[in-house]
């Protein structure tokens, strides 16, 4: 199976994804309730294997990372589909609830997944996994590294940042003169 192409992967994916809306359709009968019908991506970096968004007035959007599902095949299409699909299927039956609560995790039996787990527990080349840049900054009493995000946004004067030590405004470090 690790020899599969990356759009082999993906279609065993939406087929699962399909298999168990449809496996759903009773329960969302059952809260009167419409089968969600999302987007499918395979376009989700990082340590997330899955994600689930909702957008008002727009399908959800359900999101798979193609690079783990490649290094974990069975165990991603047997549990994290389903651990998705739930999120789906919770958030149409009950609204917006706790994202792991018994809501979910019954949908998730009702799936067969017999013990819900929050996280996945795949091992993840550090190397694939995106991190930000860290910007160096600095208040009265030391030294301080900012997201790439805090620092665009004091770059362009929207937020300032206070060190909650000594209460000073965050400023960029000066390049030290070793």
């Amino acid at each position: 199976m690790m020899g599969d192409s990356r759009n082999d992967i993906a279609a065993r994916i939406e087929q699962r994804t399909r298999e168990l809306l449809q496996q759903s359709a009773a329960l969302c009968a059952a809260h009167r309730a419409r089968l969600p019908d999302p987007v499918i991506r395979f376009d989700l970096c990082g340590q997330a294997a899955g994600q689930v968004q909702w957008h008002k007035g727009a399908r959800p959007l359900l999101r798979y990372n193609l690079d783990i599902a490649q290094h974990h095949q069975s165990d991603f299409l047997a549990s994290t589909v389903a651990h998705e699909v739930s999120h789906l299927i919770t958030v149409a039956c009950h609204g917006r609830v706790q994202a792991h609560g018994s809501e979910w995790r019954a949908v998730m039996r009702h799936l067969g997944i017999a013990d819900p787990q929050r996280c996945h527990q795949y091992a993840v080349d550090e190397t694939a996994v995106r991190r930000q840049r860290r910007w160096a900054y600095e208040c009265n009493c030391r030294g301080h590294e900012l997201s790439t995000t805090r620092h665009k946004r004091i770059q362009t004067g929207s937020s300032r940042y206070h060190c909650r030590q000594c209460g000073a405004a965050l400023r960029p470090a000066r390049p030290s003169s070793d």
